[in-house]
């Protein structure tokens, strides 16, 4: 008998630093997190935080999408690039789709786009006012693993990209932003089975707002991320530290300086035990930790000029393998894995069940202060046991009972952000650019000029 048919999925999280980065030298090392005596994956997403600086963020449009189209092509080369020393690999990924909010964003990309099924995307902010300078990005697609493309086939999938409050005593706020995002994320049930197109928008809106599952009703049904047969990964730079307080000199003696001194770093961990408690991404699992720290290192911009210099071979970065250059910390945080992949375990197990097939950091990328990470694994199709008394088997799955209440007002609450996204982005434009400043001294002038001339002739 032939196993059940999985899902091969490749992500990967990269706190960017604002910068525009170079593809040809990302393609040289964004695979390298791969199992390759595993399946290649047949979709890769890539999450990323602080993409942009945080005024081009919030304008989008034109502003952005220089940082956006440079990751769009990453992919692409980095299959052309393993593909030219491994024959079986894939040659090529198609983007299906990126969504971003603020700084955050998130891509799509499939090796088979007619498998994919009703790509929908959703968002939400949770920085000042509801702004997006931390915020959510979430993608939801069915897989078809069928020849005939039955809907009883599709293997569904909910992916996010998340930044999460910082500092080391924010652990409650960390907490808090989760929940904001487990109800603030919303996608419209729809009976879409056609293979998606391809959805390039940044701007496109997130959807519905109305908590009704009646099918007889007017409304659109409606659900969070937690949802009946589908798998859900969350990744992104979830920022939990290692402590409550900010190191001191002393303190940066004692950080981590070889492989075998982080695995006591990991037992302060709040993430883990936050989680294991109950108060944040509840219900989801992560594989064992073997990588050091992702954050904080010290940035290293002219490993950028050094390699594009070198033609992007990734010869810059390959140097850079010690102990004592991995583990470059910056003095003033705690060494901490803040860039992690979690997922909702499902009800199968062995050979039916969810496969990892590796999970570590990719220290070679060096001019961020985060170090991205990378998880590849293979997704069954699950089936949810429906909930049919109080007390019942489905009671304990988060898949039938979310932690949270989806918000029902995340349509005004967007909106009303996005409004003040736009006002913060220009004047952060104006008072930091030198094409704002003339403007901004121009206006002043003007108004200066307007106010003489009335007061002058009184």
């Amino acid at each position: 008998m032939s196993p059940p048919p999985s899902l091969p999925i490749y992500l990967f999280t990269f706190n960017c630093a604002r910068l525009l980065i170079t593809p040809s030298i990302l393609a040289t090392h964004l695979f390298s997190a791969l199992d390759p005596s595993s399946p290649p994956p047949e979709i890769i997403a890539i999450g990323l935080q602080e993409l942009s600086p945080i005024s081009y963020s919030f304008l989008r449009g034109d502003y952005l999408s220089p940082y956006l189209d440079q990751w769009s092509s990453v992919p692409h080369l980095a299959a052309q690039y393993l593909h030219s020393t491994n024959p079986n690999f894939p040659s090529e990924y198609v983007e299906l789709g990126r969504y971003t909010i603020g700084m955050t964003a998130l891509f799509i990309f499939s090796r088979r786009s007619e498998r994919v099924k009703n790509l929908r995307f959703g968002a939400v902010g949770f920085g000042v006012w509801g702004m997006a300078n931390k915020g959510a990005v979430a993608a939801r697609f069915g897989y078809s693993t069928g020849e005939d493309g039955s809907e009883d086939d599709d293997i569904n999938v909910t992916i996010i990209s998340t930044h999460l409050a910082a500092h080391e005593h924010c652990c409650t706020d960390r907490n808090r932003d989760w929940e904001t995002l487990a109800r603030g994320i919303i996608f419209e049930t729809t009976t879409q089975t056609a293979p998606v197109l391809n959805i390039t928008s940044s701007e496109s809106t997130p959807l519905l707002s109305e908590n009704s599952t009646d099918s007889s009703s007017s409304s659109p049904s409606i659900s969070g991320i937690y949802h009946p047969n589908t798998h859900l990964l969350v990744m992104g730079d979830l920022n939990y530290r290692t402590s409550h307080r900010s190191p001191t000199p002393e303190d940066y003696q004692s950080f981590p300086k070889r492989n075998d001194h982080f695995t006591e770093f990991f037992k302060r961990d709040q993430l883990t035990r936050e989680r294991i408690a109950g108060n944040t991404l509840h219900g989801l699992v992560e594989a064992p930790i073997t990588f050091p720290p992702t954050y904080k290192y010290f940035e290293d911009i002219l490993s950028l000029l050094e390699d594009a210099e070198a033609g992007g071979s990734g010869g810059a970065d390959k140097r850079h393998q010690s102990d004592e250059d991995v583990f470059d910390w910056s003095p003033n945080r705690w060494p901490s894995w803040c860039d992690r992949i979690l997922w909702l375990p499902s009800k199968e197990e062995g050979e039916n069940g969810i496969k990892v097939h590796r999970y570590t950091s990719i220290p070679a990328i060096r001019f961020s202060d985060h170090k991205p990470v990378g998880l590849h694994i293979s997704l069954p199709r699950i089936k949810t046991t429906p909930k049919t008394v109080t007390g019942g088997e489905g009671d304990s799955d988060l898949r039938l009972n979310p932690p949270f209440p989806l918000d029902r007002d995340w349509k005004v609450k967007r909106y009303n952000a996005e409004t003040r996204e736009w006002i913060v982005g220009y004047a952060i434009l104006m008072a930091t650019t030198a094409n704002g400043l003339t403007i901004l001294g121009c206006v002043v002038l003007g108004a200066g000029m307007l106010w003489w001339g009335v007061t002058g002739r009184a």
